[in-house]
């Protein structure tokens, strides 16, 4: 038989844990529910289930709520650490983005020249007329750096000009060395070019080609380079001219990316700012978790002690959030005015990102009253009523094999 009384210290903070004498088995709450139905003989059977229905659905909005107030705890997790870049001419240098945890901070980016990659552009050729390249094989070295590789193609006599250089375009892409081609056509003229690019920008991307055994690279103009490689020049924060051999530039050691579009005669302003939109989304999340679990708990409040909801509403102070945008409702929920939560963060991010996830948080008391029922008996949160009727159960299946007589209906009206 039940028959110890649930303890609730009075005297605790609001974010302090509730401490249950058990009288009765410990049940988690993931199995709260088979734990309440099986507490029950048949008489009482409806009752009993509508009660482990609601304690149950209670606590697994614990659970969502620990859940989402533990991810803005997490650095790993929380978009209080989210940032996001901003250019002041995106046109001429565009951010393209910061890791989490990144300093809020700012720069100063100046661009100078930006690097390109070499081109080669060949001869206009006819189209239709037969080429003068040399029939037979025809082999040209591609050279970039210290590596050197070797292209051959086989053009016959009767190829045109068309044919020729369609050949000699698939030889140098399908040898993979760095650099592209494509045939660049005048249908007003009739005629058509290779075009050779290297895949990279930079001076260390810079080729050559010349021929080995035929004719083709003189004949077609492909060794003619008609835009040099070249790397990028720009100044941070006023300082030394700094080199790259492309154009997206790291700042703060690799942690925050721009891209230069082209030469600048003012400096750029680059700043890296809080995500302000994905906080004040995540912070939403948690307010609607913990709405969630207070109409969850106003759905169990008569199978509940009344002390699971006053520690409960105690965690949330609304005067102490009012500042950010978040206030109490009058049936316990939670209120949150997005505008003002964002103008929060924009104006004092540190403070802001404090009260919602530092130490003594929101986040941090509600990830605390929320993961108080991790283990807690499920027996320990019952309300007199349900105390009073687990007795009566375990009475009553004793009973049943001594009196002769029917008893459920005497006792259950005496409880209720």
């Amino acid at each position: 038989m039940f028959n110890s009384i649930v303890a609730i210290n009075k005297s605790v903070s609001p974010i302090s844990p509730i401490t249950f004498a058990p009288f009765g088995q410990s049940v988690n709450r993931e199995s709260a529910g088979s734990w309440l139905k099986s507490s029950y003989s048949n008489p009482y059977e409806q009752y009993a289930k509508t009660a482990a229905t609601g304690i149950a659905n209670f606590l697994k909005s614990t659970q969502s709520l620990q859940s989402s107030a533990n991810s803005l705890l997490q650095k790993s997790t929380s978009s209080l650490h989210a940032r996001q870049v901003q250019s002041s001419d995106p046109m001429a240098v565009a951010a393209s983005g910061a890791q989490d945890g990144s300093a809020l901070n700012s720069y100063k980016v100046k661009v100078n020249s930006i690097a390109q990659s070499q081109k080669n552009s060949g001869l206009d050729l006819n189209n239709h007329a037969l080429t003068s390249i040399q029939s037979g094989a025809n082999e040209f070295k591609l050279t970039i750096g210290d590596k050197s590789t070797t292209i051959k193609s086989n053009i016959a006599k009767t190829d045109t000009n068309e044919q020729a250089l369609t050949k000699l375009k698939d030889a140098i892409n399908d040898s993979r060395t760095g650099v592209s081609a494509k045939i660049v056509t005048d249908s007003k003229l009739g005629t058509s070019k290779l075009e050779l690019t290297s895949d990279k920008t930079g001076t260390k991307q810079a080729f050559e080609i010349t021929d080995e055994v035929g004719n083709a690279a003189a004949v077609t103009g492909i060794n003619r380079v008609t835009s040099a490689a070249a790397d990028a020049s720009y100044t941070v924060n006023d300082g030394k001219a700094q080199s790259s051999q492309s154009n997206e530039i790291e700042l703060e050691k690799g942690k925050v990316a721009v891209t230069l579009l082209k030469p600048t005669t003012e400096t750029i302003d680059i700043k890296v700012r809080q995500d302000e939109k994905k906080a004040v989304q995540q912070v939403k999340e948690m307010i609607t978790s913990y709405n969630s679990m207070i109409d969850r708990l106003n759905d169990a409040g008569g199978f509940l002690n009344p002390a699971v909801k006053r520690s409960l509403e105690q965690v949330v102070r609304s005067s102490s959030y009012e500042q950010l945008g978040i206030s109490k409702n009058g049936d316990g929920t939670l209120k949150l005015d997005e505008a003002k939560l964002s103008k929060s963060l924009s104006t004092n991010f540190e403070q802001t990102s404090k009260a919602i996830s530092g130490s003594n948080s929101l986040a941090k008391s509600l990830e605390k009253a929320s993961g108080r029922f991790d283990e807690v008996p499920v027996s320990s949160l019952l309300n007199q009523k349900m105390q009073a009727m687990q007795q009566f159960t375990t009475y009553q299946s004793s009973m049943q094999y001594q009196s002769p007589f029917p008893i459920s209906g005497v006792l259950l009206n005496s409880v209720y």
